[in-house]
């Protein structure tokens, strides 16, 4: 995960939210980035409002989130160009009420977390595009979505857009859409 988010980070020139499911992932991925020339901003850090802030005025920091993030911040322009997202959203499988859900209904991860993940990953995409003119790419690193079934679902959620499986592509993308704006 550290590695393409890397990438993402410089084809991005920074700009890049990082949305995680664990907090665990989060400090591995933290780790592995410390050192580089952009500003790293971590959840935890500071109050969440204050780390938004630095973000949208620093536009080549980097921000990394998990829960609170995926829906509670709004950065339209330059600042956020591209998302980079570690796991489907699922909701955690300790939750005793989703342990209820699940004893009482034996299709419950179609019926019932299916939808509920499919919910979160459309409210973290959604950090990404705030304006008409934000332009920007949305990285998801769990190969569940192009692998599994239901992976088409989380896909036909999300807004129509270009796909990929190669990192190499983004800076490629970025340059024609940042050309086709200034045409």
């Amino acid at each position: 995960a550290a590695e393409v988010f890397r990438e993402v980070v410089h084809a991005c020139d920074g700009r890049t939210l990082g949305l995680f499911t664990s907090y665990r992932t989060l400090n591995g991925v933290y780790d592995r980035l410390t050192g580089t020339r952009h500003r790293l901003l971590r959840q935890g850090e500071l109050p969440r409002a204050e780390l938004t802030r630095i973000f949208k005025e620093d536009v080549s920091s980097v921000l990394l989130g998990t829960e609170s993030f995926w829906t509670g911040i709004d950065v339209a322009g330059e600042a956020l160009t591209g998302l980079v997202i570690d796991k489907l959203p699922f909701p955690h499988p300790d939750d005793p009420v989703i342990d209820a859900i699940c004893e009482r209904d034996p299709r419950a991860f179609d019926n019932y977390l299916v939808p509920m993940a499919i919910i979160a990953l459309r409210q973290g995409v959604g950090r990404l595009i705030r304006c008409k003119t934000d332009v920007g790419v949305a990285v998801i690193l769990d190969r569940r979505i192009a692998e599994k079934g239901y992976g088409r679902k989380f896909l036909k959620s999300l807004p129509p857009m270009l796909t990929t499986r190669r990192t190499e592509n983004i800076s490629r993308f970025l340059e024609e859409a940042a050309y086709a704006r200034a045409s």
